[in-house]
Formats: C-alpha cells, sequence, structure tokens
C-alpha cells in the first residue's frame, strides 16, 4: 500500500501535535502513513505527546520499525527554530517556506504514484505570504500544483456537507466572481464526486441564494436570476439532483433534504458547518487528481505546543483521507 502523507502545518501551530495524537489513537487504521515537513518540529511534538518518530531518507525508505516516519522534505529544516511557537513571529517567511514545500512535496509524490493522498495540517496564511507564495491557502495552492481549472473546497462532518462557490476572496468581489459557468461547474465536480468519495448514487444538491431571501426575484438582488438559476437549469437538464437558489437563512432548516449544501459565499457555508461540527470537521478538496483532506480548523497559535490541543478534527480528516483512497481506488478497478 502506498502512504498516506500528513504534512506539518505551520510550524508554530497545533499541526504536529494533533496529527500524531490522531495517529496514536488509531485514525489511520493499517493504512502506512509517512510525516512530511521540519523534522525538528515533528519531533519537539513526538516528545510532548508521547509518540516515537524515525528519519527516512525518502518516500521510498520506509521501515518496519517502531513509531512514525518521517520524510524531511528539500528546504523543510529548521534546526535554528529553538522556539516552535515563533511567538514574535521571528521566522514567519522560514515558517511559510516550511509549510509550502512540505505540501509541494507531498502533492508531487502524490501525482508521481509514490503515495495515495494527503492530509495537511493547518498553514499560517500570513507565512505564505511572507514566503512570497500568491496563492492564500491550500485550495488554491494544490489546485495550481495539479493543475486543476476548478478546485471546489467541501468541509463536511456527520451531519452536514458544505460547498461554498468562492473562497478566500473579500466579499465584496463575490458578485464578479460569481459566474452561471462557475457554478455550472461546481454542480458538475461535486455530484461527480460525491458518487465516489462517498458512494451516493445520485447525490442531492441545495443551492443557496446570495441576496436576501434568495433576492426576492429581483428586488434584493438579481444574481439567483442572473446567475445561479440558469446554473441550475442547465444542470438538471444534464440530469444532475439539485434545488435552489433557496433563501441561505432558510436553507439549512432543510438540510435533511440534501446530501450537501452550496452556498455562494465562503462564510454562508462555514458558520452552520462550524456551529454543528467545530470540534470534528473536515476540510476536502474536490476537482483534484489527488486525495486531499484537511482538519477544519486553524494553526491555534495561543496554544500551540501545550499539549492541550484536541486532535479529533485531525483524526477525522485522516481516517476520511484513508477512505476516500480506498473508494476512489474501488471506482478506478469496477
Amino acid at each position: 500500500m502506498k502512504p498516506l502523507l500528513i504534512t506539518c502545518g505551520d510550524p508554530a501551530g497545533i499541526g504536529p501535535e494533533v496529527a500524531l495524537k490522531a495517529l496514536g489513537q488509531g485514525a489511520a487504521g493499517d493504512h502506512p502513513v509517512l510525516l512530511i515537513g521540519n523534522l525538528n518540529c515533528w519531533q519537539r511534538a513526538a516528545e510532548m505527546v508521547g509518540e516515537s518518530i524515525y528519519l527516512v531518507s525518502d518516500i521510498k525508505h520506509i521501515r518496519d520499525e517502531e513509531g512514525w516516519p518521517v520524510w524531511s522534505a528539500p528546504d523543510c529544516r529548521l534546526e535554528d527554530m529553538t522556539d516552535p511557537a515563533d511567538p514574535h513571529d521571528e521566522y514567519l517567511a522560514a515558517r511559510g517556506m516550511v509549510q509550502v514545500n512540505a505540501i509541494t512535496a507531498a502533492a508531487q509524490a502524490c501525482l508521481a504514484g509514490e503515495a495515495s493522498g494527503v492530509v495537511t495540517m493547518p498553514i499560517d496564511k500570513r507565512a505564505n505570504k511572507a514566503a512570497g507564495q500568491d496563492t492564500p491557502g491550500h485550495t488554491e495552492m494544490l489546485a495550481r500544483l495539479c493543475g486543476a481549472a476548478r478546485p471546489v473546497m467541501m468541509l463536511f462532518g456527520p451531519e452536514l456537507r458544505v460547498v461554498p462557490l468562492t473562497t478566500h476572496i473579500p466579499y465584496v468581489e463575490v458578485p464578479q466572481k460569481l459566474t452561471p459557468g462557475l457554478v455550472l461547474d461546481t454542480l458538475r465536480i461535486v455530484s461527480r464526486e460525491m458518487k465516489v468519495l462517498f458512494g451516493l448514487e445520485n447525490p442531492r444538491m441545495l443551492l443557496c441564494g446570495l441576496n436576501p431571501h434568495a433576492g426576492e426575484n429581483g428586488l434584493f438582488g438579481t444574481e439567483e436570476i442572473r446567475v445561479l438559476s440558469p446554473a441550475v437549469e442547465i444542470a438538471r437538464q444534464e440530469g444532475l439532483n439539485v434545488d435552489g437558489p433557496l433563501p441561505s437563512d432558510t436553507a439549512f432548516v432543510f438540510r435533511d433534504r440534501a446530501d450537501v449544501v452550496i452556498c455562494p459565499t465562503h462564510d454562508q457555508a462555514l458558520i452552520p458547518l462550524k456551529m454543528l461540527h467545530f470540534d470534528c470537521g473536515v476540510n476536502t478538496t474536490l476537482g483534484l487528481s489527488l486525495v486531499r483532506t484537511s482538519p477544519d480548523h486553524g494553526t491555534a497559535r495561543d496554544i500551540a505546543w501545550t499539549g492541550r490541543a484536541d486532535p479529533c478534527s485531525a483524526g477525522h480528516a485522516i481516517r476520511a483521507a484513508v477512505d476516500f483512497i480506498r473508494r476512489r481506488a474501488a471506482a478506478e478497478r469496477s
């Protein structure tokens, strides 16, 4: 079995801690795992949570040893970082390079067929910028690495799955970014991927409106008339199971009628998701040529390196990645 890769994320955050805690609780089952990133931080985290790690020279040299293997990807060394928490952002750009290089190495290994998927620990978007990156988050970065034209962010927990049509952009830019093509492509990708990753034969999608009361027939905005409804009509003609656009203030009341709720803006989707699944939500990127999941939380620097971080979301992300990998493999064989 090819290994599941887990990136360290921001060395000043809780990523290494929650990843090792989740692995220690059996989140990966019998699937092989390889940790990627800054060896110093993985070692410090292992000592803190009582796990063992060992260094491997590259992705092909995982040995049957006690502990979790770590591959220090190129330029992921920070031996001079004496305090992984970096309280004054002294190593902000260096931390950015660690998280970027770990993600890049993981994606390249998956694309080369050397790994089965990747679970990404939380990153600091400021550190990405300080390191010279123009992609703010994982979704955009992985899309570029994979050559994906339309990455789709999905977040989910036991009771709810959501997809934001737009992600890390200012709210004022949403109406310009919201096009019939974007909506239709997203509906197609979500429907196709949910059949494989979640085993749903005919995924039920519910689309929220952008404006109050879904525009009230154009009284409070016309995006529903000009953008959302035309895309829904074409999707239905193609056989996709989609309803909407519905007012976003009531759509989630009827979430039991849908397998996923799709929203025009980032916060429309994430607020209800985090209200229900703040501790155990999972983020995944659809539309890529690889499996990618992540805990649905940030770096939590206020508690980083104190041993108090909750691994629930990381555990769910690792379990989901293993499940997705097996479902994809089964779909490819059929």
